[in-house]
């Protein structure tokens, strides 16, 4: 929270009135625009004597024989609401019966109007429930009418760790560690990122809970694996576009954990902009210098990706 001190007469009149020092305070970024607590790993920055994982090189090379990192930006991009009271609620049933009991069971579950889930394969949506923090995500969510449906969902809470549930194959929050549009206006990403790799192992590791990775090979990447570009790297020297910069930065000071299954060799998620248009970036991603969907990012080294321990 950033101080701002009142001058003059004003000053004089707030400390009379009111007992306390003369100054306002401006509030930083709310719990939706920087979701889960103070705590949880996805807000926790890279100390400089993490271990590296003895398999690091192994596991960096299979992901890394063209370097880059996909941005899911479009069709895979998160879509992600902000509800109020006003919001409209709906009964939302799980069509997979065979993964359980539906998390959304019981739940009136906060819907905007005009809302959409992504157009990729995994139909996902986030809808945010502000007045009490409570996260509803989307796995194959589809309207009907006036019905919503989705394939399996989690529940979450903007003040948790952000790791709960099966809205993904490790555990995390859907929300966790997406890139938002306002992150890439500002040029600062201030958390880990959400990684997505087709050499994710059957096995996990802290803080995932669980793994939907299927590979098998020796140099697989385990689920809940942290990654780190070298923070050795002068990013600045490179020559890259504000959206690069951000996200390198961000790379190198908190990582990305790997937390779900993809079709490219390494990606990371970003919000998906509402501002634009069926299959466009949006404006903020295309002056950051994204210029596609899956954009590669390839002026990072990603070959420089480390596993840590």
């Amino acid at each position: 929270m950033a101080a701002r001190c009142i001058p003059g007469l004003l000053a004089i009149l707030v400390v009379l009135v009111s007992g306390v020092t003369a100054c306002s305070f401006q509030a930083g970024p709310g719990p939706f625009e920087r979701p889960f607590a103070a705590s949880s790993p996805w807000r926790q920055e890279i100390p400089p004597d993490a271990e590296v994982d003895p398999d690091s090189a192994a596991m960096i090379a299979a992901v890394q024989q063209k370097p880059a990192l996909n941005g899911n930006l479009v069709e895979y991009g998160i879509p992600i609401y902000r509800a109020d009271d006003d919001t409209p609620t709906y009964t939302v049933p799980c069509t997979r019966q065979d993964y359980g009991i539906c998390p959304f069971a019981g739940w009136p579950v906060p819907i905007p109007d005009g809302a959409q889930p992504n157009t990729g394969s995994d139909g996902v949506l986030v809808s945010v429930a502000e007045s009490d923090g409570t996260v509803f995500e989307f796995w194959r969510a589809a309207r009907e009418g006036d019905t919503w449906t989705t394939g399996f969902a989690a529940v979450n809470s903007l003040n948790g760790s952000g790791w709960g549930g099966a809205a993904t194959g490790s555990g995390a929050s859907r929300l966790a560690g997406v890139i938002r549009v306002a992150e890439i206006a500002d040029g600062e990403i201030p958390h880990a990122l959400a990684l997505q790799s087709n050499n994710a192992c059957p096995a996990f590791r802290p803080p995932a809970l669980k793994s939907d990775g299927a590979s098998t090979r020796a140099d697989c990447i385990p689920e809940g694996a942290r990654l780190q570009l070298d923070p050795q790297l002068d990013l600045e020297s490179l020559g890259l576009s504000p959206g690069e910069l951000a996200v390198g930065r961000a790379m190198q000071r908190y990582g990305g954990y790997l937390m779900d299954v993809a079709n490219t060799p390494m990606s990371v998620s970003f919000e998906r902009d509402r501002d634009a248009g069926p299959g466009e970036l949006g404006p903020t991603y295309s002056d950051a210098g994204f210029r596609w969907d899956y954009d590669a990012m390839e002026n990072i080294p990603w070959d420089r990706l480390r596993v840590l321990k």
